[in-house]
């Protein structure tokens, strides 16, 4: 059985909320170092790419919320045809 990363664990919770639902996190140490790491570590889950998202510090712990899902964008017929 695999085991999954930290980053992977709490990009699996942040796919499974719903628009508007958030993660609260404590935080040991510098809580805005702690956002920048998470973000980051974010960044590079695959699954996690097309969720948009914040993470902010209130009241000395992390929260991430999720705010909804990137939409792919709409190709056009015209555009298709010039290859754009």
């Amino acid at each position: 059985m695999k085991h999954a990363s930290k980053w992977g664990s709490l990009g699996e919770r942040l796919v499974n909320l719903q628009d508007g639902e958030s993660i609260v996190l404590e935080c040991d140490g510098d809580a805005a170092e702690e956002a920048h790491k998470i973000r980051n570590g974010l960044n590079g889950i695959a699954a996690c790419i097309l969720i948009r998202r914040s993470v902010m510090v209130v009241d000395g712990k992390i929260v991430i919320k999720r705010l909804g899902a990137w939409r792919p964008p709409v190709l056009r017929h015209e555009n298709l045809k010039r290859g754009v």
